[in-house]
């Protein structure tokens, strides 16, 4: 059937970030949720996907929520299954129907003649229920995955922070760089506890394929694509030699916060130059990643950036960057602690990655079956 007697898609309603009201209305923009209101314009189930800046990514969503102008959201399911119907326009792949000169935007009349694969309303809730169980084994390791970090990140912050570590009690606090510090702690430049940028790749040494991190890969705390290449073909930034346990910082706009811990990478991980490569020497890499992500680190880095278009750091300011240093007994407990949880969050991760591809592979032989 044509796309028109399949769903009605309508435009979202304009809602400034400043006439935002308290509440716990999601406001769901064209890739996903971008605040929150204390008026619904919609109720569940909801489908949306993007109308202006980015297209094709479709959100199912389950409670009474507000579509921002930046989406278009399904106003009539025309007694489709709304779950079916969500997985149906990802097969359509709408980013393609882009017809924005500048700003990318779906005008949803051009896709009113698109013919649809449509099956019957029992086959649709059985297509929906297969994937949706994919969604759901994903969603329940998300929260996993969000549980263990907040629980390294808390003992983090407890021990090395608030100084509440083990044997604290009795512990004089003495001045330094830094402020109040335990006595026996020191502070060190990064520099002296880990390489920046250590390792690089060049012609004469290079392998003929790559898999590639550049800066619009990484948001805060997550790689979301690496692009495998051949070497040959690779943009002139990909020099950057990642190994188990780095963690990469982006050296541009560092008020992003677009950084990332490498486990178990792939072969031949090569990051851009636009990164920092943080390599652990003499702390373990989970006492670093956490001293180097927090917001104290991230202002000393913002402070330090130079340029009005690109504020930027470079490797000289990773370097001198100061940490504290408490004793080789403590940072051995925390990192025997805090490393297990890293690597299950890690391998769940993987696993998401796994179930995702799996669904995604799905997803068009059930819709074609």
């Amino acid at each position: 059937m044509n796309f028109s007697d399949f769903v009605t898609l309508q435009r979202g309603f304009d809602l400034p970030k400043k006439d935002m009201l308290t509440g716990a209305v999601p406001v769901v923009g064209s890739t996903s949720i971008i605040g929150y209101h204390n008026i619904s314009k919609v109720d569940p189930p909801g489908v949306c996907t993007g109308r202006s800046g980015s297209l094709g990514k479709v959100q199912y969503i389950n409670e009474p929520f507000w579509p921002h102008n930046t989406s278009l959201w399904v106003k009539d399911f025309k007694g489709n299954d709304p779950r079916f119907v969500y997985y149906c326009l990802q097969s359509l792949d709408l980013g393609r129907f882009n017809a924005g000169a500048g700003v990318p935007t779906l005008n949803r009349n051009h896709l009113n003649s698109l013919h649809v694969n449509v099956p019957d309303l029992p086959k649709q809730k059985k297509i929906a229920g297969i994937l949706s169980a994919y969604d759901d084994l994903i969603e329940n390791n998300l929260r996993r995955i969000a549980i263990l970090e907040e629980m390294a990140q808390s003992l983090y912050r407890e021990w090395f922070v608030h100084f509440r570590f083990p044997g604290h009690q009795g512990t004089a606090l003495v001045d330094s760089s830094m402020g109040k510090i335990p006595k026996g702690w020191e502070v060190k430049k990064l520099g002296e506890v880990a390489e920046v940028n250590a390792e690089s790749i060049r012609k004469n040494n290079a392998p003929g394929s790559i898999n590639y991190i550049d800066i619009k890969s990484v948001s805060t705390g997550s790689v979301d694509e690496v692009k495998p290449m051949a070497f040959v073909d690779a943009p002139s930034r990909a020099r950057r030699i990642v190994r188990n346990g780095d963690i990469i910082w982006s050296t541009v706009r560092p008020n992003r916060r677009s950084f990332s811990l490498i486990l178990d990478p792939i072969e031949n991980l090569i990051a851009s130059t636009g990164f920092a490569v943080l390599s652990a020497k003499q702390v373990p890499f989970s006492y670093l990643f956490y001293a180097t992500t927090t917001e104290d680190f991230t202002g000393y880095l913002v402070n330090h950036a130079t340029g009005a278009a690109y504020p930027a750091v470079n490797a000289g300011i990773f370097e001198q960057a100061p940490l504290r240093m408490p004793s080789s007994e403590l940072l051995e407990q925390f990192s025997s602690t805090a490393e297990p949880m890293l690597r299950l969050a890690h391998a769940l991760q993987r696993r998401n990655e796994n179930l995702r591809k799996t669904r995604d592979l799905l997803l068009p032989k059930l819709l074609s079956s």
